[in-house]
């Protein structure tokens, strides 16, 4: 069963991370105390939180991660080993912005005025979020986040 979490208002760095990995991960960052909890609860969500005060008078409702260290990356490694995670198997799979998981685009002549000319000509692969409609391509931030991710799992 894939894990799914449910990020405070504080962690919108991890949101993005766990997002740009693959994980479903819901993040409003003003949301009330009272929606994140009903939110978690209907979808069966681990809520990954800095409010120890959240944790304590939700404790019986649903699961918690208390997040302590205030560096994404050192978050990040928290998550990701808290629950066994894969960072790869589903890396670039999800829109970063909403969360749903982005389709490939068969025809990339539909999306050539949409797209920095750069991008159209030096990458064969785009994709789609069908929710918000943002599009993404490999571009040279890959590399960066890969190299990231690969320093994250040798500490």
């Amino acid at each position: 069963m894939e894990v799914k979490f449910f990020a405070d208002s504080m962690l919108g760095k991890l949101a993005r991370w766990l997002r740009l990995m693959g994980f479903d991960t819901l993040y409003y960052p003003s949301i009330s105390d009272e929606e994140l909890i009903r939110e978690s609860q209907k979808d069966g969500r681990i809520v990954l939180t800095k409010d120890s005060e959240l944790v304590r008078e939700n404790k019986n409702k649903v699961n918690f991660l208390y997040i302590v260290p205030s560096d994404p990356y050192e978050q990040i490694k928290i998550v990701i080993k808290k629950f066994k995670l894969d960072p790869w198997k589903g890396l670039f799979s999800r829109c970063v912005h909403c969360n749903e998981p982005i389709k490939k685009i068969e025809n990339i002549l539909e999306i050539k005025d949409e797209v920095p000319s750069y991008a159209y000509q030096n990458s064969s692969s785009f994709y789609r979020c069908p929710a918000c409609g943002r599009i993404y391509w490999e571009g040279s931030h890959h590399k960066k986040i890969r190299a990231k991710i690969e320093e994250l799992m040798q500490e």
